[in-house]
């Protein structure tokens, strides 16, 4: 039954991706589109003035990139709640990144950072415990203006 459920969501996925503009799914992977759609105001400034990943984009460490159809996947099912807290109201205070948010942050942090990260192990720690600077709330506006 549950299979059956998310056939039927991948397929309805599929078809809107397969009739919306490439240019609105451009416009919508700009971290402008994310600081206007979310109460992100203060990881988008923390992103552009944050040091080295400034020059990347919220997808960039927030969606899978290790193919389209699973980018195109989590950005539909992450837009859709984000979309659905923002507008019934109920975004917490405090934004919290989910249990599937951090596992792909630590994929992306790795995938990128292959060269080093293959001298240490890294199955039972997280890149940001140690660089605390990297996630939005340790930069803070304090530390990026």
């Amino acid at each position: 039954m549950r299979r059956s459920w998310i056939v039927i969501i991948v397929i309805v996925f599929l078809f809107v991706i397969a009739i919306v503009s490439p240019k609105l799914l451009a416009k919508t992977n700009s971290p402008e589109f994310c600081a206007k759609c979310h109460v992100m105001q203060d990881e988008y400034v923390t992103l552009m003035k944050g040091g080295i990943h400034n020059s990347l984009r919220c997808v960039d460490c927030h969606l899978p990139n290790d193919s389209k159809a699973n980018f195109y996947l989590w950005k539909g099912i992450d837009g859709t709640k984000d979309v659905v807290h923002f507008y019934s109201g109920s975004v917490p205070e405090r934004i919290i990144i989910s249990a599937h948010g951090k596992k792909t942050v630590q994929e992306i942090c790795i995938r990128c950072h292959e060269g080093i990260v293959s001298k240490i192990n890294v199955s039972d720690r997280k890149c940001w415990d140690c660089h605390k600077r990297i996630s939005h709330r340790q930069a803070g506006l304090r530390e990026t203006i």
